[in-house]
């Protein structure tokens, strides 16, 4: 039996479009990690400086 040309052509395309997924799917990630860092960051941001965890961040921010 003698191999079909459509395979031959069909392997190295095929690893192709697996890399740009897994590529994208790293990409996504990334942009969903730092925008959960930066909601992070603005929620801290945005304490009130006078109760709980606000009160002792702008206090160390203030004596520095």
């Amino acid at each position: 039996m003698h191999p079909t040309p459509s395979r031959s052509r069909e392997q190295p395309t095929s690893a192709a479009p697996v890399k740009r997924r897994h590529r994208r799917q790293r990409l996504i990630s990334l942009v969903y990690a730092l925008g959960l860092l930066l909601v992070f960051v603005l929620s801290l941001l945005l304490l009130p400086n006078d109760a709980g965890l606000g009160k002792l961040l702008w206090s160390a921010h203030g004596a520095g």
